[in-house]
């Protein structure tokens, strides 16, 4: 059988509605032509409440409510504890073990993508410059060093968690503009190793770049000069022209009849702060206005004692297998089970609760049933309680039950929090100096309102694609597609079956013709 080659290339992160601007001003020709010549639009991922970790959702062509890895970090209720996730304990079931054994692929860099199979008939490359550590793998075991040779080490560095300054956002622009060029030139290599079935490479640095370099509402910019500040202010644009020059560099490399799909699953949009005080918010209505701390075990003490800026930057600095072990031990103790009716859970963008629930968590002490339920309705009504102190506006606009989300009886809906709160789009902490709740009391941060993480970005649910080649139907395409549909779409291209626990179909404007000429 004859197949025409399939390419994808994601821009992890990045945003459309900067993207059209870019485009519109003639700054990134190489996205404006594919615009001109296939099928373009915007993406979504649902549902918006998980938009932290959207990538197992494209690899599995499932959505969270199966596959359960809404966060890195996530709620064993059988342990009581957190884990990172891990298909150890909750299976994933990525499109590539769905493949046709003959089927030459080519996976760089996919973020969240675990350990390949032995067998993987192709080249897998994990860990060179994605924005979230997740190991480091490579299929051959020598392409790792043999890309070291080619290219130098990977330019993008671990995250630098925490308060920003003017030289450590200069240093993380060069590192995003250097990873991105780099990164497209170790694509424009393995292109030229081989003419592959499918080839799927998600440039990661833009991701970074995004949270730290959106806007300077994170820094002194008494600290940098003239010079220096607009470097900055410049930046957000210039990572994007420069990932739409290394992906002219790729399209020049790619065989003459590839259908091609560039996308981005997630947005990014200036951050608004407020989920880096949610702990503290959901720990206030836990102890009834009272600030007195509540019983936890002593790694967790230890663990809180420290500023939460100088855990994420030891954290993202360890080996990956510790950092794994390590969160285990602090979260089994993390608070008293005994009289913990619910706590929050890690998060980045929306507010995530989780209730303490008998016969569900091991230590569960909320009755299944009324007891639930009045809980649940007692925080939707608790966590909208806090206004803005500067402007008295809600800073939680509403709350939503996982359960009316993706279902009571969804396959991984024991792993998911129970509530998710959203935040109002008009205020944000860098203009606040704190909030209140006429029932639980004030929650000041002083004179220093820059964020504990530094990132002046977060993600938005505004997701976008352009895909180029035979089949495709061009223009602008009328409805949202999901993120589950892309897999299958990429599959159709290659003349690959889809399989049963894909729930995405193939996009019929990027496929009407596709079946047609895939000839054997």
């Amino acid at each position: 059988m004859k197949r025409t080659p399939a390419i994808l290339i994601g821009m992890d992160a990045t945003e459309v509605e900067l993207l059209d601007q870019l485009v519109d001003e003639g700054r990134m020709p190489t996205i404006a032509a594919m615009r001109e010549e296939g099928a373009w639009g915007r993406l979504k991922t649902w549902p918006d409440a998980f938009l932290s970790m959207v990538w197992p959702t494209f690899s599995a062509a499932q959505d969270v409510s199966k596959h359960g890895w809404y966060f890195n970090k996530l709620w064993r209720p059988d342990r009581q504890r957190l884990e990172y996730a891990s298909p150890e304990w909750l299976p994933q079931n990525p499109f590539w073990h769905h493949l046709d054994p003959k089927c030459r692929i080519a996976l760089l860099d996919i973020p969240f993508a675990h350990r390949p199979p032995l067998d993987l008939n192709g080249v897998f490359l994990n860990g060179w410059q994605n924005h979230d550590d997740f190991g480091r793998y490579t299929r051959p075991a020598s392409l790792w060093n043999e890309l070291k040779r080619r290219l130098g080490p990977p330019a993008l560095k671990p995250e630098l968690f925490g308060h920003q300054s003017v030289r450590t956002l200069l240093d993380q622009r060069r590192q995003v503009l250097e990873a991105t060029r780099q990164f497209g030139e170790l694509c424009e290599h393995v292109l030229e190793m081989e003419n592959w079935d499918l080839l799927v490479a998600i440039f990661g640095a833009a991701h970074r770049g995004g949270h730290y370099l959106w806007d300077l509402s994170q820094v002194d910019t008494s600290e940098g000069s003239a010079h220096e500040l607009q470097l900055l202010h410049d930046s957000r644009a210039e990572m994007y022209e420069a990932w739409d020059r290394a992906l002219g560099r790729i399209l020049e490399k790619a065989p003459a009849d590839a259908r091609v799909m560039v996308f981005s699953l997630h947005g990014m949009a200036p951050n608004p702060g407020w989920a880096e005080h949610f702990a503290t918010m959901v720990n206030r209505v836990r102890s009834g206005g009272e600030t007195t701390t509540q019983k936890s075990g002593l790694a967790y003490r230890v663990k809180k004692a420290l500023p939460w800026s100088l855990v994420r930057q030891i954290t993202t600095r360890m080996p990956t297998a510790i950092n794994h072990a390590v969160v285990p031990i602090w979260s089994r103790r993390m608070y008293d089970w005994q009289t913990t009716r619910f706590f929050p859970l890690p998060l980045d963008l929306n507010g995530y609760v989780r209730i303490n629930l008998r016969g569900r968590e091991t230590e569960g002490i909320v009755a299944p049933g009324a007891e639930y339920e009045a809980l649940l309705a007692e925080l939707e009504e608790a966590l909208p309680s806090f206004g803005d102190l500067e402007t008295g506006q809600p800073v939680v606009s509403h709350v939503e039950r996982t359960d009316d989300l993706v279902g009571s009886d969804a396959p991984a809906r024991y792993v998911l929090p129970d509530l998710v709160a959203h935040w109002s789009q008009n205020s944000s902490v860098t203009e606040s100096s704190g909030i209140s709740s006429e029932q639980y009391g004030d929650i000041r941060w002083g004179v220093d309102r820059r964020l504990p993480s530094g990132r002046s970005g977060n993600h938005s649910p505004r997701g976008w694609f352009v895909a180029v080649g035979e089949g495709v139907s061009p223009g602008e395409v009328d409805r949202v597609p999901d993120t589950v549909e892309l897999v299958p779409t990429a599959l159709e291209w290659i003349g690959q079956n889809r399989p049963d626990s894909f729930q995405g179909r193939p996009m019929p404007e990027l496929t009407a013709q596709a079946s047609e000429s895939t000839s054997s």
